[in-house]
């Protein structure tokens, strides 16, 4: 939606907004036009309850940052910090430990490790269960 932050002080500020929004001394906060699922806002919000962090090499990050969406394979990790079960939230780290986003991950800590950095293998984080930074 989009929110206006105006000064309450001010005589008529509610209707000098609703009358007048562009001759108003505010901020507007304008909604993105590309929506975003509840799912990726709670997940956003949800980085504080991080069970683990995966480490991805710089070429997986440099995808997971690009334009596609993408999930996140096993192929491009090369390290499990933590201990994690399905469906538990972790955070996803370049190899410099710069935070590039959270997510809801598909396997335990224990499996991922058994997969880490093979090819082929099924993803970690599916994109529709991915916030990135």
């Amino acid at each position: 939606i989009t929110v206006f932050i105006a000064n309450g002080k001010k005589d008529n500020i509610l209707v000098d907004l609703i009358s007048n929004p562009e001759e108003t001394v505010c901020t507007k906060f304008v909604p993105s036009e590309n929506g975003v699922s509840s799912i990726k806002k709670w997940i956003a919000h949800s980085d504080g309850f991080s069970k683990g962090k995966i480490v991805v090499n710089h070429k997986a990050a440099d995808k997971l940052r690009g334009d596609k969406a993408v999930s996140l394979l096993p192929v491009g990790v090369t390290d499990i910090i933590g201990d994690f079960e399905k469906d538990d939230i972790v955070t996803i780290v370049n190899p410099d430990d710069e935070k590039i986003g959270v997510g809801r991950v598909s396997m335990s800590s224990t499996d991922a490790k058994a997969v880490m950095g093979i090819h082929g293998k099924p993803y970690l984080v599916h994109y529709d269960y991915l916030y990135l930074e």
